[in-house]
């Protein structure tokens, strides 16, 4: 952040013509209307976990709000936060105020100033570094600000620039619309300068408050908005008093004649409780009385002409916006169904430039009047706009994403999303990345979340596959709110039997046992990732390594005896794509199998059919137990040294053990 605010510093001081001056309100630039935000909070078996307070921000300016869509655990619950946190601590202010009764109060903050106590102590683990770390300025703008993406932006400007110059090359590449969008209509008025009032208190040395401008233009040929002037004034330093300030604007090609000479017909106005390189916690700033001025001649009885009247219809409301190239006092407005003879309208008086219009029809069309007032008898000619709501519509959800809600093997994933409306019911789509809606499928749900790991655990998503998954909202009269989409990838296909082989294990000299290998069946990948390690003991440090493997083989490390192990493999089908994990068990047998020829214990025949003799050459009484090879005993029988008949379970390997007075003998034994 604080390289967010040092791109501002470059950009320098003009100096303010001495010509005939007309002004232009700042639309609610006297901070006399407040609004009050709501706080957030999360509910669970009937517990209230408060993320933020409720809070008051100035009518008509926008603050700026960073989303979080967290997960953290609170109490053993698994807690949800999806909002978006107020990059903001502003306040009304009413002591000494210079115009009005009311001013701003704006103070600079880290995010545990605006984030419950408790609350911020479970989710800061989980919060961006950034955001926790750092010292943000309260900002307020006239227009909207996209904090997600004006940080990394204007970080990479500042990178490359050295100097003004370089600095409007910069912002020429840029697509500010990115950044910054809307701001205060112009129509033909040239600014040159904006003026108010402002105090300010630093918490620590070096700190100071600022106001940006930045003038554009919109592009016919690119349908974006270009930045073409600005101007900055960071030198709001410590004052106990209001104080009258002047930011001066200037267009680009005054200070870089290769750029074309433009007009702004919209100027964004920022306004930071911080605004230098070494930004502290606390620092306050007042700010009141915004005024645009114009330095050129406008006659002394006439009254400014409404320019710019436009109007953004919604279902039921309308914002209408409009703009002056002088000194006004106020403005008429006067509205109805279109067709309506003017003068049996509805009146309203306004003192801003701008006016909402609620309780409207939906698709209807409606006739609007604007005109000046500059005193009691001066007015000026009637602007008149025809505008049409849209129909009625469903809100359009927000925030759709898919996460994991178990971090160990499986994952489970699910697709969340959120809506400021209510829908009587969402409809959830997915199908083959690249396939058109119709072709996927659509379910209904009453839930604000899909579980998708039950689609991957029934079979009905193939593996290593990339799905759209869409939502929209569905209200009554069956209207429809626009589709979201998100794209998943599923996991690859899980590992068929595993199979632990010990027809080539012998002990070496370290009385350790060798030679244990693993297959797997597996169609579908061509990389895994094997290892092994003891049950008894998973702490990571006791466990062998693993490795990579190309082929469905994997030869074990050196083993104990008389232990138990269990082999893992997990497919890889791409990066970053590993499946689910699977593993087998099986018990490595006890020393011995050295002395088997020693104690010439005879298996006949080798390999069997379904059963065979077993004897012992010293005719000793015997133990004999049968084991198969994942270690799992079998059979037990007794012998007094005579030959014995042993019944085969099956067809497959077998260990067979063998104690006597002399010692312990294994030998293996093939069924087919």
């Amino acid at each position: 952040m604080k390289k967010v605010i040092s791109l501002f510093v470059v950009l320098a001081f003009f100096a303010m013509p001495s010509r005939a001056q007309s002004a232009l309100s700042v639309p609610y630039g006297s901070f006399e209307q407040w609004d009050t935000q709501s706080g957030y909070n999360v509910s669970f078996f009937g517990t209230s976990l408060p993320i933020f307070g409720s809070y008051f921000t100035p009518t008509g300016w926008y603050y700026p709000a960073y989303p979080v869509n967290e997960t953290f655990s609170f109490f053993g619950m698994t807690v949800s936060v999806n909002t978006s946190i107020p990059m903001i601590l502003t306040e009304e202010s009413t002591v000494g105020v210079p115009s009005g009764s009311k001013a701003a109060k704006l103070e600079s903050f880290m995010l545990e100033d605006i984030i419950e106590a408790t609350a911020y102590t479970l989710m800061s683990p989980s919060i961006d570094t950034i955001l926790t770390q750092t010292v943000f300025p309260s900002i307020l703008c006239n227009g909207t600000v996209n904090l997600e993406n004006f940080l990394p932006i204007i970080s990479t400007l500042v990178s490359n620039m050295d100097s003004v110059a370089s600095l409007l090359n910069q912002l020429d590449t840029v697509d500010v619309n990115h950044l910054i969008t809307g701001g205060m209509a112009l129509g033909s008025f040239v600014p040159s300068r904006l003026t108010g009032s402002y105090k300010y208190t630093a918490a620590g040395s070096g700190d100071n408050a600022g106001v940006v401008l930045l003038g554009t233009r919109y592009n016919t040929s690119t349908h974006k908005r270009d930045v073409v002037g600005g101007g900055v004034n960071i030198g709001l330093t410590n004052a106990s008093g209001y104080t009258p300030f002047t930011v001066s604007y200037q267009s680009l090609h005054e200070l870089m004649p290769t750029f074309a000479e433009q007009s702004a017909d919209s100027l964004i106005i920022l306004i930071l409780s911080s605004a230098s390189t070494t930004m502290q916690q606390g620092s306050t700033l007042y700010i009141d009385n915004l005024v645009l001025w114009d330095d050129s001649s406008v006659g002394p009885d006439t009254c400014s002409s409404i320019e710019g009247l436009t109007a953004t219809p919604d279902n039921h409301e309308a914002q209408l916006n409009w703009s002056t190239s002088g000194i006004v006092s106020g403005y008429e407005m006067e509205y109805g169904v279109a067709g309506f003879v003017h003068g049996t309208g509805i009146s309203v008086s306004l003192t801003n430039n701008t006016y909402e219009l609620t309780g409207l029809d939906a698709n209807t069309s409606y006739d609007v009047y604007v005109r000046t007032v500059c005193n009691d008898s001066i007015y000026g000619d009637w602007s008149s706009l025809q505008f049409t709501t849209l129909s009625d519509t469903c809100a359009r959800v927000m925030n759709l994403e898919i996460s994991s809600i178990v971090f160990d093997a499986p994952p489970q994933y699910v697709m969340t999303w959120w809506s400021d409306s209510e829908p009587d019911h969402w409809e959830v789509a997915y199908g083959v990345q690249g396939t058109d809606l119709e072709q996927g499928t659509i379910v209904t749900t009453s839930e604000l979340h899909f579980d998708i790991y039950e689609l991957e655990e029934t079979g009905v998503l193939a593996p290593n596959t990339s799905y759209y998954f869409g939502v929209r909202s569905v209200c009554e009269n069956d209207v429809y709110g626009d589709w979201e989409f998100v794209e998943y990838l599923t996991s690859c296909a899980q590992v068929g039997a595993i199979v632990v082989w010990d027809d080539s294990v012998t002990i070496n000299s370290a009385n350790l046992l060798e030679g244990y290998r693993v297959t797997w069946t597996d169609t579908n990948n061509t990389r895994w990732y094997v290892s092994v390690g003891e049950p008894s003991n998973p702490i990571p440090d006791h466990w062998n390594p693993g490795e990579y493997v190309d082929e469905p083989i994997w030869h074990l490390p050196n083993l104990q005896p008389n232990k138990q192990y269990y082999v893992e493999v997990v497919p890889f089908c791409g990066e970053e794509n590993e499946g689910e994990m699977k593993w087998v068990i099986f018990t490595t047998p006890t020393l011995g199998i050295q002395q088997a020829e020693e104690l010439n214990l005879f298996v006949t025949p080798n390999p069997a059919y379904g059963s065979c003799q077993v004897s012992i050459a010293s005719g000793e009484p015997a133990e004999l137990k049968l084991y198969s090879l994942d270690g799992r005993l079998l059979q037990t029988l007794h012998t007094m040294g005579d030959s014995i008949v042993l019944q085969l379970p099956s067809q497959g390997l077998f260990l067979l053990q063998a104690t006597t007075p002399s010692g312990t003998t294994c030998r293996r034994v093939i069924s087919k």
